[in-house]
């Protein structure tokens, strides 16, 4: 087996001299064939191994011990090892995320760092060619297209999503040397080595989608269909991949045209073939690090997105889509740990009341006029009187009195703000709403905002809120001017 180890990593180029190689170790068979392979291998490949283990916590003691058997074996072979213990399930509970997720993403940061720390060239992974007919089984499942039919490739890039908003972002090279090996041919190595290694129970257990495809469906059909399944459904994934490649290099051109100021141009995306296009999507996802969990229902409703009027946007599993005046934006949510989405601060910011009552009021952000009046039947019955109230000044807005709910007051922004203009389908970040307005950062903080209660219901020099906008049904208006500072003869 090591020799087939040996062609696989030269044959795909995955091993060059002088590197350092780091293996994620687990202490399961699949690893601890892994680790075995390459570390007889060093000499001859001329490159150094070393190893990291992750204690999920998640089995408590069984977990120590697997923890305590990888750096055993380590240290009977030399091999530089590494490790780090953290509660999964209180960071998962802490975060919102599933278990699995958070496991990936806590597991995958702690591989970069020591990856990083040690100038790795590359992290090698266990995965073999029972994980990948689980995988393009479980892609199929999920409805995906041609791309997780190719299923789990012999090396990757994978990129992490910046553990805090501002970070740098942070990608590695994934190997995998025993793709093509069978499960069953790694058990069987070890043995013949006479070699322990560590059984998760829960691998054991038909809970999880993938436990069950692994425990039950795959050897059912095996069993009663055809004893050579998982070898076809791989064979499927190579063919899938030269097809996907071709179209993906198209895909990429397509998308290179597009990127304009930060964005793509819906114009250039919109009429290609729908092949090209959702492959385009996909990897501009990708670009912006807003690939995790998104799946192809995702990448359709992005393609109608392009469609759609500036301020429009969709919310993705980790980013935020929207139309910016004929661009596609894909930004990441603000984040705290390892990608959680932060709630809305609160921090603090003084805010100024405005009485219900007609005539100028002054707040230190500027002086406001309030006047009532009503609007009847017979003066909404022309269609230009009803409209002079919606495209007025825009310091002025006309609200619909009937539909503010509780008391006025003047502040400037906040974290977490949000806006919903009018006519808009979309409740948006104030934050975003200025840059599609492109309102120059410096002066973000000092535009007043007028709320009713918590929410924004006017912006001066810009619009109001949809929630107070007229409608044909309404009767009571209450205008607001904003006159600035000293105008109050205005």
């Amino acid at each position: 087996m090591v020799d087939k180890v040996l062609k696989k990593i030269r044959d795909n180029s995955l091993i060059s001299e002088g590197d350092t190689v780091l293996a994620a170790f687990s202490g399961g068979a699949d690893s601890t064939a892994l680790l075995i392979a390459l570390n007889e291998l060093q000499q001859e490949l001329g490159f150094k191994l070393i190893a990291a283990h992750f204690n999920h916590c998640i089995r408590k003691k069984s977990a120590d011990s697997d923890e305590e058997f990888c750096a055993e074996l380590c240290q009977k072979l030399s091999v530089p090892f590494f490790t780090q213990k953290q509660d999964v399930l209180s960071y998962a509970g802490r975060t919102g995320l599933s278990i699995e997720t958070a496991a990936r993403i806590i597991r995958y940061d702690f591989l970069y760092d020591v990856y990083k720390k040690n100038g790795a060239a590359s992290i090698a992974t266990a995965h073999h060619a029972n994980d990948n007919a689980e995988s393009i089984l479980m892609h199929i499942i999920r409805g995906s297209g041609l791309a997780g039919l190719c299923g789990i490739r012999v090396e990757s890039e994978l990129e992490l999503p910046s553990p805090r908003s501002g970070e740098e972002k942070r990608s590695f090279r994934l190997i995998r040397p025993l793709l093509g090996f069978r499960k069953s041919e790694l058990t069987e190595f070890l043995i013949g080595r006479k070699q322990a290694w560590c059984i998760d129970t829960t691998n054991l257990e038909a809970e999880s989608a993938r436990n069950i495809l692994r425990l039950k469906v795959i050897p059912e059909i095996e069993e009663g269909i055809n004893g050579s399944a998982v070898s076809n459904i791989i064979r499927l994934s190579e063919i899938a991949s030269e097809d996907e490649d071709y179209l993906s290099s198209l895909a990429r051109d397509a998308l290179f045209k597009a990127r304009s100021g930060g964005g793509y141009l819906a114009e250039n995306l919109i009429p290609l073939p729908a092949p090209i296009k959702k492959r385009a999507i996909r990897l501009a996802l990708m670009e912006n690090s807003a690939l995790i969990d998104a799946e192809q229902a995702h990448i359709d409703a992005l393609c109608e997105l392009l469609k759609k009027q500036s301020g429009s946007g969709i919310d993705l599993p980790s980013a935020r889509a929207r139309m910016v005046f004929g661009r596609l934006f894909i930004e990441e949510y603000e984040k705290t740990e390892h990608g959680a989405q932060n709630a809305p601060e609160t921090g603090e910011n003084s805010v100024f009341s405005l009485k219900t009552e007609e005539g100028i009021q002054s707040t230190p952000l500027g002086d406001f006029k309030i006047s009532f009046f009503q609007l009847s039947a017979m003066e909404k019955t022309g269609e230009k009187e009803y409209n002079d109230f919606i495209n007025s000044n825009l310091n002025t807005a006309y609200m619909d009195r009937d539909r503010l709910n509780g008391e006025l007051s003047v502040r400037t922004r906040i974290p977490g703000d949000r806006f919903h203009p009018v006519n808009s389908a979309w409740r948006m970040k104030l934050k975003d709403f200025f840059i599609s307005r492109k309102v120059d950062p410096k002066l973000r903080d000092g535009i007043p905002l007028l709320l009713c209660a918590d929410e924004i219901v006017f912006i001066p020099g810009f619009l109001v809120s949809d929630g107070v906008k007229l409608t044909e049904s309404t009767k009571r208006i209450l205008k607001i001017e904003f006159l600035g500072n000293g105008n109050k003869n205005k």
